[in-house]
């Protein structure tokens, strides 16, 4: 009697192992929706689900991606607005001041100066914008503040100098760039200088070398809809500082020698004519805004000490007539920089689309095929639970009954 109960029990046991496995894999499939967890199921469906399981993640993986990427150009965009704004406040100011009657008065003019010192560090602010961990106009290194500006105004020439600060691939400091704006007294200058990743001064001709190398710089980004063979296909997703004042993208200087581009980003200087048109370094905000601050300097000098008053207030007149001309096609540049950025910002947007397309086909391809009935397989489950409820009712029972047998022999 013992041997039947405890061989009947067995059999039991084995039941109720397969109902708690089937209990179990038909809560699997409606917790994943997933007809099949093994290749040996349905190895054609199977595969055909990694295939399409690797797809999804693709294109999860790339729109994510996007909306960092976007949100990178919102910045760089919202930043190129911001400085045509002060170039705009600039142009009124000039506006005015050509037409104040107290324009012969050293303390307006100082007013006006003020105003154009403080729009100029407003620009150098929003060229050291930064979102999430990196500079917008600067690169990826947190640790290197890419602008600041200098101002010497008491000096023999008075200046205004800008830098750039930049960490290149593979150096482990940074280079340091300056453009000085400057006037002699008769002309303007624009002059180049640096120190190198090593702390080597650099001569004119070597800091352009590395300007040109840092605005060639570029953020090239495949969606899937590009070719990595041919990076002109692909999205440059960086824009630069100094390519947005001067309206030079990378490719553009890419597809220059190294000439052509030095004498494309340095322009005009030391006394030489500058052509509104021009887009250079001597054409940029900065230079047009350092010259108003520059001129309105000497102006104010001459006033201070009653010196040359007439000579300093013709030039006066005459720079900030060209400083209205060539302000219009500077703020020109910087409105097409912003209206590209824009054009990119859309670009990723309509990516993103064909990506949640792709990613709801793929979805409902994965469902048809592999997905099972989410209907069905909820019967299914609560039909084992309550199956597998009841047989362990059951197995209580022949516990009992075997126990007792088993003492009462």
């Amino acid at each position: 009697m013992r041997v039947t109960a405890r061989t009947y029990y067995q059999d039991y046991a084995k039941s109720v192992g397969n109902l708690h496995g089937k209990l179990n894999e038909s809560m699997e499939q409606v917790s994943t929706g997933r007809k099949y967890k093994a290749a040996d199921e349905n190895p054609i469906a199977y595969y055909a689900g990694k295939r399409m399981d690797n797809q999804y993640m693709d294109a999860e993986s790339k729109k994510g991606i996007i909306d960092d990427v976007k949100n990178r150009l919102y910045q760089q965009e919202k930043g190129a607005l911001s400085i045509q704004e002060d170039m705009r406040a600039v142009n009124t100011k000039v506006l005015a001041i050509a037409n104040d009657s107290q324009n012969a008065n050293e303390g307006t003019v100082g007013t006006y100066e003020t105003e154009f010192t403080q729009r100029l560090h407003s620009v150098v602010n929003t060229l050291n914008s930064q979102y999430d961990n990196f500079y917008v106009y600067g690169g990826n290194d947190m640790t290197t503040v890419p602008f600041s500006l200098k101002e010497d105004l008491n000096g023999t020439n008075p200046s205004i100098t800008l830098t750039y600060t930049h960490k290149f691939p593979g150096d482990s400091k940074a280079t340091e760039l300056n453009i000085k704006y400057s006037y002699d007294g008769t002309n303007y200058k624009n002059e180049f200088s640096g120190t190198d990743a090593d702390g080597n001064a650099l001569n004119e001709n070597d800091s352009l070398k590395m300007i040109l190398s840092a605005m060639r710089e570029q953020g090239k980004m495949s969606t899937g809809y590009g070719s990595l063979r041919d990076r002109s296909t692909l999205l440059d997703t960086y824009t630069g500082g100094l390519n947005m004042i001067t309206g030079l993208s990378s490719d553009t200087l890419r597809g220059l020698s190294d000439a052509d581009a030095i004498q494309r980003i340095k322009g005009a200087s030391n006394g030489g004519s500058v052509v509104a048109e021009e887009d250079s370094l001597a054409n940029s905000p900065v230079a047009l805004m350092s010259k108003a601050i520059l001129t309105s300097n000497q102006y104010r000098e001459a006033l201070k000490t009653n010196t040359n008053v007439s000579t300093a207030k013709s030039r006066f007149h005459k720079d900030m007539s060209d400083f209205i001309n060539q302000n219009d096609d500077a703020e020109a540049r910087v409105s097409d920089s912003y209206r590209e950025l824009g054009i990119k910002y859309a670009a990723l947007e309509t990516t993103q689309s064909k990506l949640d397309i792709t990613m709801d086909t793929l979805q409902e391809e994965y469902t048809s095929k592999l997905g099972v009935d989410p209907y069905d397989a909820v019967v299914k489950m609560y039909s084992y639970q309550y199956s597998y409820n009841a047989a362990m009712k059951v197995g209580s029972n022949i516990m009992q009954s075997s126990l007792f047998d088993f003492v009462g022999r």
